[in-house]
């Protein structure tokens, strides 16, 4: 009897739970969580990367220095551009698509107002001639006010007349806009002469 009241006293002061319920530390362990996910909030990031990325300026630089251009270049292009993401990606485009040098390319992409239509061009009517008239390509399109529609004045008559590129681009580069409005001394019932302009010796058919 008096063994009993000892066993029955120490099953009464045992704890019940030895251990904490699962569902016990499951909310523990998810309050730690989000504990750390808050701390981390906190922590302030740092914007230089995102605002190095958003910069055009840094963006011509690092791209055109990637073209092995010399840095007084380098600065001196991107500084002076106004849209200086522009010029440098003209400058890749060329570079990677063509045989044409990254000094070369700059050059032309800083003449003209549409650098990028100016790289679309190049690339365009380079992809169907032989490498050696990528220079003579690149001057013509640099010499067209309108570099996207040039090439594709130069590609569309091949497609379908039997034209070397140079004679190609020497019909489209001579192509004028149509008048919208009549000179101050135009006459009505009177046509105004057809201008002259030298044959570009196309093939004959």
């Amino acid at each position: 009897m008096m063994i009993r009241k000892i066993r029955d006293r120490q099953e009464t002061s045992a704890p019940t739970h030895p251990h904490p319920p699962l569902q016990q530390w499951r909310k523990g362990g998810l309050l730690g969580l989000s504990l750390v996910a808050l701390t981390m909030g906190l922590i302030p990031l740092n914007p230089a990367p995102a605002a190095a990325r958003n910069n055009a300026y840094n963006r011509c630089a690092a791209e055109l220095l990637d073209r092995q251009l010399s840095p007084e270049t380098v600065a001196l292009a991107c500084s002076a551009a106004l849209r200086p993401e522009e010029i440098s990606e003209c400058v890749v485009k060329i570079d990677l698509r063509t045989d044409i040098l990254a000094e070369d390319a700059l050059t032309r992409c800083q003449q003209v107002r549409r650098p990028l239509e100016l790289a679309t061009c190049v690339v365009d009517i380079s992809d169907r001639t032989a490498e050696s008239e990528a220079p003579l390509i690149l001057d013509f399109c640099r010499r067209s006010l309108l570099p996207a529609q040039f090439s594709r004045c130069v590609v569309g008559l091949q497609n379908q007349i039997d034209l070397v590129t140079s004679q190609a681009m020497s019909v489209c580069i001579d192509t004028r806009d149509r008048v919208v409005s009549p000179l101050p001394n135009f006459i009505p019932g009177r046509e105004p002469p057809a201008p002259t302009r030298p044959s570009p010796n196309l093939p004959s058919t």
